[in-house]
């Protein structure tokens, strides 16, 4: 695959441990950061076993016939149902774990991801949670997820606009997590890539302290280099306070139409 990427993980200035995790998996076209929550380990080993659970998924599915998956996960593509049997084995995985051991009751982890699917430039994009993906594409930026939060769910029905949803008090309430509940419904989209697309995949330690406009400005200034836009972020939200855990990971599809 032409992707270049890099990511990067810091614990913040306020937090002693860090729960945030992130997998970095050329092998398998597939990218995820995790932020976990749950106090004590517990949010350290819900990410951390989000990340290899949907690693070890995706490299057991990559040669499978997922014909007779077709139904439980719609007509996405078979890229798309590989990520969607990868995170419901991370959420069975971390929901166990939470019953087997009382010290880890309640924990949970946000992911977003991304799965490459070359041949088709394709990119299948999935989230549980406020981690969010971004795409940068000539000069402009979007983001491609939508938060499963209470503030964003009021946003989306109305009751208050996206303005106010930046300082409303309740505005980190996630609706859902993986391996909170024994049954997850992640949000799966599929786009198609183009040559110079820039991903960024963060958790919320950077959304919430680098705006959009910022993050578009890091990447153009960095001229497509991944390790450049990551330290940019990082330091960026450090700067800001660091009340939180902050994880980047940034690709730059290479595409060409030699292809």
């Amino acid at each position: 695959m032409p992707v270049r990427g890099a990511a990067r993980t810091d614990v913040g200035k306020v937090r002693l441990t860090n729960e945030d995790a992130f997998g970095f998996f050329p092998d398998t076209d597939f990218y995820v950061v995790a932020d976990g929550m749950g106090g004590h380990a517990g949010g350290e080993v819900a990410s951390a076993v989000a990340v290899e659970a949907m690693h070890a998924s995706l490299q057991q599915t990559r040669d499978e016939d997922l014909t007779a998956a077709f139904d439980q996960y719609g007509r996405s593509s078979v890229a798309g149902r590989r990520l969607l049997i990868a995170v419901g084995e991370a959420n069975n995985q971390i929901f166990a774990k939470s019953q087997q051991d009382p010290g880890l009751a309640g924990m949970g982890t946000t992911i977003a991801a991304v799965l490459f699917e070359g041949r088709k430039r394709q990119v299948c994009i999935c989230h549980v949670g406020d981690s969010r993906v971004f795409r940068i594409r000539a000069d402009g930026i979007e983001q491609l997820t939508e938060d499963h939060t209470l503030v964003q769910q009021l946003v989306r029905d109305g009751k208050i606009t996206p303005q106010q949803a930046q300082t409303y008090p309740h505005r980190h309430v996630l609706l859902q997590a993986l391996g909170t509940n024994p049954v997850v419904e992640p949000t799966l989209r599929i786009e198609e890539s183009r040559p110079d697309d820039v991903f960024v995949l963060c958790s919320d330690g950077i959304h919430g302290a680098v705006t959009e406009e910022e993050m578009l400005n890091i990447v153009l200034q960095a001229h497509h280099d991944p390790r450049r836009i990551c330290d940019a972020l990082v330091e960026l939200a450090n700067q800001r306070g660091g009340s939180d855990n902050c994880t980047a990971i940034v690709l730059w599809w290479e595409q060409n139409d030699a292809e």
